[in-house]
């Protein structure tokens, strides 16, 4: 068996972890069957966005007419698109891979491997241990049990942003942020997009009342079918068949993507087998200090289920770092950490929703802000809302919901002003470029009744 210093499993925010240990010169193995980067660079995050922005174009161009200007789409290289993009995107996982190889200090393993007992993996004939572990294993789509799909080629969202040929009609399971992304995406490049979701909304983890605006907007853009499900799927040569429960309605197309939620990856790496406890849902059991029930190993990312994006991992890495090689031992601070969804129109988030502090029983004020109230969101010509949530002395900010053009930005104005004062002063006491979006979110703090 072969002995390391450290075993990091997982190459997406673990490569943090890796480089400073690499640093240190601590002997490293690192677990990573999947190129380099993880799952936001290489099938999330990064080059969905990059493909999105495609999208933002392609929709400036047909509703130009909104500005009396005329303009067409005369043809999509939708081909090109995906490779551009990719090609990119790979290239940079190689760069990642040519910089590995290049320690002396660091053994890569490519193959999928487990837990085999305490501090210990394999790695197809290979075992190895180390006295300190860091699982940073990540997570999948949870693929529905749907009567017919095993004989169905189907996609997730891995695949959606690789295809190569673009979907006449796609139709989408799901209702989260994925869905909406990649309806987005390939719906403003001219697809057909019709959106199975089983409840009765549209990203129903954000504030209500921005979950219902944003419902009503993409419900106009997208043939969107609520409180719907499957009951069966079947394929013949290139046509999908969709039978919907209650037998009464089918759909025929030509793709289906499965964005269903996300599951752990904790099964596959047998982390039980490592004497590492998980909660009802597969995810890693952690202390505040991202410690598991085990000495010695750490997890973050995903796979703990705490805010699962990829600045939440960035950020829980740079706190096992100061643990584990400067002695900083200190609890994760969660505050103010937003999140965004880049569809059209964006949402985006930060702290407490108005259904949150209902549950809590916590007395609370808002104030709202349309785009149209100012003069750039005039200009836009988009329908935005901005809401703000405070205390009910109207002085401590306990959170934002924006949902419009240029929400992902807009929310960093409120992020700041709660990672510093946490007061609503730091927005109004602010002087706004005029006229400027941003003043819209002024504007909502300035509205607090």
């Amino acid at each position: 068996m072969k002995k390391f210093d450290l075993i990091v499993v997982g190459a997406g925010s673990g490569l943090d972890i890796v480089a400073e240990a690499d640093e240190k010169g601590l002997k490293t193995a690192l677990v990573e069957e999947g190129p380099l980067g993880g799952t936001c660079h290489n099938r999330g995050c990064v080059p969905s966005k990059m493909l999105i922005h495609h999208a933002d174009v392609a929709e400036t161009i047909r509703n130009s007419q909104k500005f009396f200007i005329k303009s067409k789409i005369e043809a999509i290289d939708f081909p090109a698109i995906v490779k551009g993009v990719n090609g990119q995107i790979d290239r940079e996982a190689e760069e990642m891979a040519k910089a590995l190889a290049s320690s002396k200090n660091v053994t890569w393993y490519r193959q999928r491997s487990k837990f085999i007992g305490p501090k210990t993996m394999q790695s197809a004939n290979e075992t190895f241990s180390a006295d300190k572990v860091i699982i940073v294993g990540g997570t999948r789509t949870h693929i529905l049990p749907i009567p017919g799909l095993d004989k169905v080629k189907y996609i997730t969202s891995t695949e959606a942003l690789r295809l190569t040929k673009q979907p006449k009609h796609l139709v989408i399971v799901g209702g989260g942020y994925i869905a909406c992304e990649i309806a987005h995406f390939y719906g403003a490049l001219g697809t057909k997009i019709t959106i199975l979701v089983r409840r009765d909304k549209l990203l129903r983890e954000e504030d209500e009342e921005i979950s219902t605006w944003f419902t009503k907007e993409f419900s106009q853009k997208y043939n969107v079918l609520f409180n719907t499900e499957i009951e069966s799927v079947s394929q013949n040569g290139k046509e999908i068949t969709a039978i919907l429960k209650g037998g009464k309605q089918k759909l025929i197309f030509d793709q289906l993507l499965l964005a269903t939620g996300r599951i752990p990856n904790t099964d596959i790496l047998n982390v039980k087998e490592g004497g590492i406890e998980t909660d009802d849902k597969g995810y890693i059991k952690v202390n505040e200090y991202l410690e598991t029930n085990v000495p010695g190993i750490w997890a973050l990312g995903d796979i703990v289920g705490i805010l699962p994006f990829k600045h939440t991992a960035n950020h829980q890495a740079g706190y096992i770092i100061n643990n584990l090689f400067y002695g900083k031992k200190e609890p994760v601070s969660y505050h103010a950490i937003a999140h965004a969804v880049f569809s059209s129109p964006q949402v985006a988030g930060v702290g407490k929703t108005e259904q949150d502090l209902k549950l809590e029983g916590a007395p609370y004020k808002v104030g709202r802000a349309e785009y149209s109230e100012v003069a750039m969101g005039d200009a836009l010509k988009e329908n935005g809302l901005v809401k703000v949530i405070t205390d009910e002395k109207k002085q401590e900010i306990f959170g934002c919901h924006i949902v419009g053009p240029d929400a992902s930005t807009l929310i960093h104005e409120v992020v700041v002003a709660m990672k510093t004062t946490g007061k609503t002063s730091a927005i109004k006491k602010s002087v706004f470029v005029h006229p400027a979006l941003s003043e819209v979110v002024r504007n909502a703090f300035y509205a607090i009744e």
